[in-house]
């Protein structure tokens, strides 16, 4: 796990003197803005803790992290509205863009308390990046749930596959009963 500094947004590419003229580039529309904001987040040396950031404090707007509004909505599983949604593509590592198949989910105790006693949390396991989100540990979880119904139906169906290829083995063909008759004829 990333050592979480409280401070640190001072280390981030975007907030040195020479790129704040630049900020606007994260709230843009325009694409060739948002490829500058992103090439600016390719280059900096927190952009790991601006993602968990963006992520946790479900930031919806703007480039955080090298990562869009479609990438966080993805990531987070949730809509325009920041509403919970289950969608047919499955949450990526925003450290280090793995698949779904790499993310587990843990339930660990809040540090503070609080009213909720505990929170889920998305890990990968290829990089270690980890972010606290309800919303993505629930597509994790369906995502894992729904790869091994997968699993268990192709299981099965190659169970059915050997049974009858077994089964036709274990039967004399037709052809051979047929040149057995014309023979004893």
């Amino acid at each position: 796990m990333n050592d979480y500094r409280e401070y640190w947004d001072e280390d981030a590419e975007c907030a040195k003197v020479s790129n704040r003229d630049k900020i606007n580039l994260f709230f843009s529309n325009k694409n060739n803005d948002k490829f500058q904001a992103k090439l600016m987040c390719s280059q900096c040396p927190v952009r790991r803790e601006c993602a968990k950031e963006a992520l946790e404090g479900k930031k919806l707007h703007g480039i955080w992290g090298g990562m869009d509004e479609r990438t966080i909505k993805r990531t987070l599983s949730v809509n325009w509205e920041g509403q919970e949604m289950r969608r047919k593509r499955f949450p990526k590592c925003p450290g280090c863009n793995a698949n779904t198949l790499d993310l587990v989910t843990k339930t660990v105790k809040r540090p503070n308390g609080g009213r909720w006693a505990t929170m889920r949390v998305v890990e990968c396991t290829e990089c270690a990046f980890e972010w606290q989100s309800r919303t993505s540990a629930n597509a994790v979880d369906a995502y894992h749930a729904q790869r091994a119904e997968r699993m268990v139906r192709a299981e099965k169906e190659q169970a059915k596959k050997r049974a009858l290829k077994k089964k036709n083995a274990a039967k004399p063909s037709q052809k051979s009963q047929d040149d057995t008759t014309q023979s004893s004829s």
